[in-house]
Order: C-alpha cells, then structure tokens, then sequence
C-alpha cells in the first residue's frame, strides 16, 4: 500500500471517530408531559401516585422525558376522556366512572365487598388487565400506564352512626357517580353527586349528612372536623377504580426508548404505589377516633343487603364483559383469586 493511500484511510477512519463522536454527544430526543392537575395537593394520588411517577419517569429517561403538573386544571375530572384524547393534556388520572360506556372492564374492581384494599385490589386489577382486559382494546387512543383503586369506600357521618339499611333512609350522603349512587338509592339513601372538590363544601355547610368515600377522605377533603362516625364496610361498600393515560400521539411521537424505559416505571409499578392508599385510611380512621370519634364495624343489618346488591351487580358485570368477548368467568375467578 502506497504512503498516499495509508493518509487517505487514515484522514477517512479519523473522519468517521469524529463524525461518531459528534452523533453520541447529541442531546436525547425530549419530550415534556403535560398532566391535568386537578386533585388537592394531600390526596393519595397526588402524593402516592402523580408525583412518584413523574420523579420515576424523569429518572428512567435520565431526564429525556419530563412529565409536569398543570398550574391549574385543564380539564374537569369527568371529561377526562376528552382532555386527554383531545391532546389539552397528555396525561390524565381518570376515574373510569366518567366513561361508562367505553370503559367497562376494570369495574370489576368497584363491586360491593370486592375490595380488600387499595394495594391487593390494585395489583390484582393490573394482572386482570393484562391476562384478559388488554385485548379488549377499551383504552384506544390512548397509552394505558396505570390501573388501579384507592382503599374502598366506607360510609362517614356526622349526625348519627349508620348499622343498618334503616339508618339511611333518606340520608343524604355524598358520593360518586356510578355503582355508589345505585346502591344507596336502592338502600333509601340520597346520593349526592359531587367532584371530590366540592366535598369539602358540601360537608362543611350542612348540604350533606355524611359521605360515601375511601377514609382517606376524612384528611384529605378536611372533613374530619365534620364527621362524627364511620361505618368500616369489610371489602368496601364499593370502589373507584382509576386509569393513568397518555394521549396516543404523545406516545407514539417517544422514541422507543423513551417508551420503553416509561414501561418500566409503569403498569405493576404504578400498581404498588397504592399502599399508600391504605396507609392513610389507616392513619385517618386512627385520628378520628382519638378526636373522639367513633368507628363502627358494619354488622349483618348491613352487609346482608350489601350482599343481595353484590351477587346482582357482579351478574351485570358479567353479562357486559362477556359482550366485550373477554373470558367474563374466567377473569372474575382469576381477579377473586388475588384478593385472598
């Protein structure tokens, strides 16, 4: 090989070090994430859940995605569908309740006594949607990260304790759109219907005699001033269960990087975040009781009726996953099966 042929190979090979050296020193593709920040700052989800996982994602992409709270809400909590779909945020925690008609599956997580608390039932939940849900394709046009419930609702009040379906006879009660509402008015109950902003106005002002929410609400709607009584319902007189989205554009315009590493911080690990959830029902029902408040465990005045509402509302559950061509059966038996 020729002198001037050893200096062209040599300029070459050192050209490309250069050209490569330039290519890996470039900046990551980046990506911000805007989330609808509509919760109080000391809910369970805003503490346990929303903030985790924007440190966790920011972590896994080594900062190449920032997911970032909105100063103020884009979107109300029951057009979270839309805030979402329609890009106004490209994350959202919504509460399934709001689109009935398109998401049906995880309410199998809302069901009378069906709920041990929010850790188990979120876990379970997860595994349900992967091994059954997930062909469905209910979450279309959007990127599902996280499926999950809070501890289960139990009943608050602040007049008189509640032991038995005569003692809600025409009570009136705060609570969630949905499976909540049904069951109280089948009790002679008077649901009132509320964003979990308006709980707090709602108790303090005498609107309401009481609540139909998880005992974390006693802190972090700041009612527990208000309440005087609540009635712990084993397995929960019903559930909420939630979804963390991301807007499907958003997700696909990541790299696939970006989507993988977001995977690993998501689904099952968002899932366990919800021991949290637990952990503050716990602390509340405590405080309440040493502010001289009274828990009462529901007896069979209670959870028989509770009982007869359940075995109906899981045959309905049944009847419409089965529409949906999930193994209904099989998906329920699998769920139960983890909550022991």
């Amino acid at each position: 090989m020729s002198k001037y042929s050893k200096i062209v190979i040599s300029t070459a090979l050192a050209g490309s070090f250069v050209a490569a050296s330039l290519m890996s020193s470039q900046p990551v593709q980046s990506a911000e994430l805007l989330i609808n920040n509509y919760l109080p700052p000391k809910h369970p989800f805003q503490v346990g859940v929303t903030l985790p996982w924007i440190k966790d994602v920011t972590k896994a992409t080594n900062g190449s995605v920032t997911p970032k709270l909105s100063a103020t809400k884009v979107g109300p909590p029951p057009k979270n569908w839309q805030t979402v779909t329609k890009g106004l945020a490209d994350v959202v925690l919504m509460a399934n309740i709001f689109q009935p008609k398109r998401i049906h599956l995880p309410t199998i997580s809302q069901l009378p006594l069906g709920s041990p608390g929010a850790l188990k039932t979120s876990i379970a939940l997860w595994n349900t949607h992967e091994k059954f849900f997930k062909k469905a394709n209910e979450y279309k046009g959007t990127k599902l990260v996280g499926s999950f419930v809070l501890s289960p609702n139990v009943i608050h009040s602040g007049k008189k304790p509640i032991n038995s379906i005569a003692d809600l006879k025409g009570f009136k009660l705060r609570a969630a759109p949905g499976i909540t509402t049904r069951i109280l008015k089948e009790f002679g109950a008077v649901p009132v219907a509320s964003g979990p902003s308006k709980i707090f106005g709602l108790v303090s002002k005498g609107v309401v005699d009481g609540v139909a929410v998880p005992a974390h609400g006693l802190g972090a709607f700041r009612i527990m001033p208000y309440i005087k009584y609540t009635t712990v319902i084993p397995g929960g007189l019903t559930n909420t269960s939630f979804s963390l989205l991301i807007n499907g554009k958003k997700w696909d315009g990541l790299t696939k990087q970006q989507r993988q590493q977001i995977n690993t911080v998501s689904g099952m690990h968002v899932s366990k975040y919800l021991g949290i959830g637990d952990k503050i029902a716990a602390k509340n029902l405590a405080a309440l009781q040493k502010a001289g408040g009274k828990v009462i465990q529901a007896g069979p005045a209670l959870m028989e009726p509770i009982k007869k509402f359940a075995a109906k509302a899981k045959a309905e559950w049944l009847q419409k996953a089965s529409a949906k061509g999930v193994d209904a059966k099989a998906a329920m038996a699998y769920f139960n099966s983890q909550l022991k």
